[in-house]
């Protein structure tokens, strides 16, 4: 339509609607207050990313921190009882693992290529911030269990724990859209049935003779999620 016009028409409808010439530009640039200086390093970077997770993420694990305390509270508190605690502890990750893929369902991974951070550098505060969150869900599990299990609590706990970290990051790296937290909902939710269907099977798997096979889970668990982290943060439009 618009190649169909006459020249002359089209220059006076350029002329018409011409965005006119600014004035006083100077006066107003000299009215603007001065720019702070700009901000930067590792700590500013940190508090800018603990604004950015949502306070769901933070009352998620205390809530799931509160639950293990008060489960190890109640009264004739004992093995058959804490061994749901293995089963809770991947479900209380599964807040950290969607908010640090957060960016990519929104669609705001390609925005944070753009800004002035690296965007593997946003979601390594990020994952900084989650981890520091996800200690005291830990700790709490590990002071509610300890006087059950004794030592072998953090072997009991963290294996399922490290496995649904590593399926969590596996399924945040294949899934870039909004389905990347129903993956990671799915990866927490089978771990924790497949916790409690290895409890009711009639194997010796919590025998103290069975300790050393939970402490290599533990260690294969650690090695894997520490290997998928790599990988993922290694892939293009992280996060």
């Amino acid at each position: 339509m618009i190649s169909r016009i006459d020249p002359k028409t089209r220059q006076a409808l350029q002329a018409a609607f011409a965005v006119p010439p600014p004035s006083r530009k100077a006066e107003f640039l000299r009215s603007l207050p001065p720019l702070p200086p700009p901000a930067g390093g590792p700590l500013w970077l940190v508090r800018v990313q603990l604004r950015y997770i949502r306070k769901r993420v933070w009352l998620a694990g205390t809530a799931v921190a509160a639950l293990c305390l008060g489960a190890g509270a109640l009264p004739g508190w004992n093995a058959d009882r804490a061994w749901t605690l293995s089963a809770l502890l991947p479900l209380g990750l599964l807040a950290a693992a969607a908010e640090l893929g957060r960016s990519a369902p929104c669609g705001m991974a390609e925005l944070e290529q753009a800004c002035r951070y690296d965007l593997r550098q946003l979601v390594l505060a990020r994952a900084w911030l989650l981890g520091l969150g996800q200690l005291p869900v830990l700790a709490a599990a590990l002071a509610a269990a300890g006087p059950v299990w004794g030592a072998a609590a953090a072997l009991y706990l963290l294996a399922p724990y490290l496995l649904a970290a590593w399926l969590c990051l596996w399924a945040l790296g294949v899934c870039r859209g909004p389905e990347a937290p129903f993956a990671c909902a799915a990866a927490c939710v089978g771990v924790a049935v497949l916790r409690t269907a290895l409890e009711q099977a009639p194997l010796a798997l919590y025998a103290p003779r069975a300790l050393w096979g939970w402490g290599a889970a533990v260690l294969l668990g650690a090695g894997l999620t520490a290997r998928q982290a790599r990988r993922w943060l290694a892939a293009p439009g992280v996060g």
